[in-house]
């Protein structure tokens, strides 16, 4: 690939890990009624969050194997899809069960139908905790990956690997609760605002790139 090209998959792929994390916030701050043009509007763009971080990730990836490729690159990509692919997963089973639990309890008194309702609840929260070992393993990964790479460095590697390692250890600290419903604290928004910092850096790069071209 010559080096526009490079800078061109660099551009864009950042800004599609910026894009992801704004529809990931649109879905969790927008009112959704419980409407069929909603649920499929709402499954688009859940579903774009972690389609557009697997592009991201790969130019991600580009970007440090144009300089350092290693065996840590390569990890940190294989990682990071296998991690957006469970979030996927999980959020579609979130959906289903959220349009389709009414449906399905409506005949059962209320005790049962909380219990089933709960019951169903532990499957996304099964997937959650996958996701979230899967991510903080890629991030730890991709920290031993941008220690040395030009444009990234040192600073941004801690900042990766620090919130890799705390994303595990506070997973395992509650399993099968989240953190914060085990007494500890949700380190989720400073993940999502490390990944959308560093969308932002790799965009900045790839115009740079492009414009020394």
């Amino acid at each position: 690939m010559d080096a526009m090209s490079n800078a061109r998959l660099w551009l864009f792929s950042g800004l599609a890990g910026l894009l992801g994390v704004v529809c990931y916030v649109l879905i969790i701050t927008l009112p959704w009624p419980e409407t069929q043009l909603a649920r499929s509007t709402a499954l688009l763009l859940i579903s774009a969050w972690p389609v557009l971080s697997i592009v991201y990730s790969y130019g991600l990836y580009n970007y440090i194997a144009a300089e350092r490729d290693g065996a840590a690159n390569r990890l940190a990509f294989v990682f990071g899809v296998a991690a957006f692919t469970t979030v996927l997963a999980m959020v579609i089973v979130q959906l289903t069960v959220g349009a389709g639990v009414g449906e399905f309890t409506q005949e059962l008194d209320e005790v049962t139908a909380r219990a089933v309702r709960r019951g169903l609840r532990l499957i996304d929260l099964g997937l959650d905790v996958a996701w979230d070992m899967l991510v903080g393993v890629a991030l730890v990964f991709l920290g031993v990956a941008m220690r040395r790479r030009s444009g990234l460095g040192l600073g941004w590697a801690l900042a990766s690997a620090v919130l890799g390692v705390a994303l595990i250890g506070l997973n395992a600290a509650t399993f099968p609760w989240p953190p914060a419903d085990g007494g500890l604290f949700d380190i989720g928004p400073l993940i999502g605002l490390f990944m959308f910092t560093l969308a932002g850096r790799l965009t900045l790069l790839g115009w740079r790139a492009g414009k020394a071209t």
